[in-house]
């Protein structure tokens, strides 16, 4: 037990004297013996140290802590797994805002040291993220400072999920540091979302907060399922949906789980360039254009107005031969930020789509005031939608012009 005793305190010294360096291994506070794991030995050899005053009551808590509940180990989306093992204090997000607005709600910002660009642009949405050091332009290899995330001494560094562009992000990682935890989640897809808040919730010690939030989702989603399972297919309002630009059809998946029938959704692709003639032809009861980044700053969070989402409503109204389909005729058209439906805040997107597929069935629905929910109870920001709301645009919505 002595030697136990003289190799912690070795071990603690060593761990809170190192200096910044790439590969430097992981230093789990209590373990001695160098294999990341805090043992009932070693636990005990840290009572006894804090009983002598060599180390304190909150490194003795720390250590207590480490021993009960790490290692942490989850698979993440890229179906690779991923073991923590210690508190994650040092967290790199190198993706875009979706990680983000999810650690946000998770009440994690406190554990993010560095950011990405599209994050810090954000401050009305990030109050402190968004004062965080940057580590590049994009979430791209070639626009990362590598060398930057790795002085920081992460504990893990967040990036998306299957794709070439996140795979040379963890190589990139990994071959200047094969310790650091990369931990690769979309963050956006409904389909794997709720699992990623859980696991994510599980790794940042956030558990009841990640339970609240999937509560808040799945309690939404799962009404607007209810009621909309029993509609016939031939039944259903039949939607054409905008993705960025014009005549690029898209947003199946997002139609679908409001209930609604895509246009186009005989077809296998995500995204596809249309004409007008087949939307004509199709003649959708409801059409809605999702504005991205080409309308930065005039719409969404940094914006005062609707001015941009009104102005593409009204060329949508008039594009020629769009008159005779019956969302124009009805004024079923919809102009609203891509954001609020594309990333992590999608089920408030569904419950919009929802309320306008189905007006009648879902007349109890508000989904301003849920939207409202989600931006003052999970992300704990105070912007009043009643006064902004730049985010959706219907004349009915707007009837103060703005």
């Amino acid at each position: 037990m002595k030697w136990l005793i003289y190799t912690l305190i070795l071990a603690l010294f060593v761990s809170s004297a190192i200096a910044p360096a790439f590969a430097k291994g992981i230093d789990v506070p209590g373990d001695s013996n160098g294999d990341k794991i805090v043992s009932t030995e070693e636990q005990k050899a840290a009572e006894k140290l804090s009983q002598e005053g060599q180390i304190t009551k909150a490194q003795l808590e720390e250590i207590k802590n480490i021993h009960e509940n790490y290692p942490k180990t989850i698979t993440d989306s890229a179906n690779q797994m991923v073991t923590i093992y210690k508190p994650i204090q040092r967290a790199v997000i190198a993706y875009w805002i979706d990680a983000a607005i999810t650690l946000q709600a998770l009440k994690a910002e406190d554990s993010i040291i560095d950011i990405t660009a599209p994050i810090a642009e954000q401050q009305t949405l990030f109050p402190k993220l968004s004062r965080l050091p940057v580590v590049g332009e994009i979430p791209r290899v070639e626009s990362l400072d590598f060398e930057k995330i790795l002085e920081l001494e992460p504990d893990v560094v967040i990036t998306g999920e299957n794709a070439s562009t996140w795979d040379a992000i963890q190589e990139k990682i990994q071959s200047l540091d094969p310790d650091v935890a990369v931990i690769r989640f979309d963050y956006a897809e409904p389909e794997t979302y709720l699992d990623e808040v859980n696991k994510t919730g599980y790794l940042f010690d956030k558990k009841e907060e990640a339970n609240e939030l999937i509560d808040f989702i799945d309690g939404h989603l799962t009404q607007i399922n209810e009621r909309v399972k029993t509609i016939p297919s031939d039944a259903r309002t039949t939607v054409y949906c905008e993705v960025f630009s014009d005549y690029k059809a898209g947003g199946r998946n997002y139609i679908e789980l409001a209930g609604g029938a895509n246009i186009f959704g005989n077809t296998s692709q995500e995204t596809f360039t249309t004409t007008p003639e087949e939307i004509i032809t199709r003649n959708p009861e409801v059409i809605l254009h999702l504005m991205g980044w080409k309308y930065a700053g005039k719409i969404g969070w940094e914006a005062d107005n609707v001015t941009a989402m009104r102005e593409k409503r009204d060329e949508i109204m008039s594009r020629t031969g769009f008159t005779g389909i019956d969302a124009v005729k009805s004024g079923r058209v919809y102009a609203l930020d891509s954001n609020i439906v594309m990333d992590a805040i999608y089920p408030v997107g569904i419950c919009y789509f929802a309320k306008w597929f189905y007006p009648d069935l879902f007349k109890d629905m508000d989904p301003n005031a849920i939207h409202q929910e989600y931006l003052s109870k999970f992300l704990g920001i105070d912007y009043d939608l009643s006064k902004r709301g730049e985010f959706v645009y219907h004349p009915e919505q707007h009837p103060d012009g703005r």
